[in-house]
């Protein structure tokens, strides 16, 4: 009887690499959280996330093939992980497995760059590689988080801006072009949340980051 194949080896079965698929063109890429007992967390929400810039950006997707790559990587996991899907223009995917990170303990530092790209620019909205913000850095240093040519804050390197407003939390609105996380949809959707315009000054005093992967972390600016 032919024995399970091995994390390692099942990964040889679904070549090629993430990163051999961001380097052919632009690509999408979607990060997942398996457990053993429920599978991939919030699997419809990522699909859904996928579909959707694949078609606004016409790439070539298949949602079957997409199910059956993700299915053939977490079969033999018995613990939990991350699954990273990355699907270019051309509809070739890939799948990487990698350990669970913990959320950040320490208070994650940012360092403001500008926006060069107008808020109309569409690729802001969608999990691209590489992201469409990072050309505003030109800084090898910490965490970026980006300022529009308004000089309204946006997103970080990490995910999406909050501050706690009482018992609400604030978060920048999706029309300054930001990536809309899972988790911020969330928080919008139950009311524990709303969209408001947000300056430097607004997050002086500490601001959290969220993402659907950790939830929400603190941060500051790099003084």
């Amino acid at each position: 009887m032919k024995e399970t194949p091995t994390i390692k080896e099942r990964l040889k079965l679904i070549e090629p690499h993430p990163i051999q698929i961001a380097k052919e063109s632009k690509a999408l890429v979607e990060t997942m959280r398996f457990e053993p007992l429920g599978g991939i967390a919030n699997l419809e929400e990522h699909l859904a996330r996928l579909e959707n810039s694949t078609q606004t950006l016409g790439f070539t997707y298949n949602r079957h093939a997409v199910r059956n790559m993700l299915h053939m990587a977490c079969f033999p996991l018995i613990k939990p992980h991350f699954i990273r899907l990355v699907i270019n223009y051309n509809g070739r995917i890939a799948v990487e497995i990698a350990p669970p990170e913990n959320a950040p303990e320490k208070i994650i530092e940012c360092f403001p760059v500008q926006r060069s790209c107008p808020a109309n620019d569409e690729r802001l909205y969608h999990a691209l590689l590489p992201r469409v913000a990072n050309d505003i850095s030109g800084k090898n240093t910490n965490i970026w988080l980006a300022i529009d040519p308004s000089g309204h804050v946006t997103e970080t390197a990490l995910g999406n801006i909050f501050i706690q407003d009482n018992d609400r939390l604030l978060t920048p609105p999706r029309s300054l072009g930001l990536l809309p996380g899972l988790l911020r949809e969330r928080l919008l959707s139950s009311g524990n949340a709303k969209e408001s315009l947000l300056s430097l000054q607004d997050l002086k005093s500490g601001f959290l980051i969220g993402h659907d992967l950790f939830g929400l972390v603190k941060a500051k600016l790099l003084r």
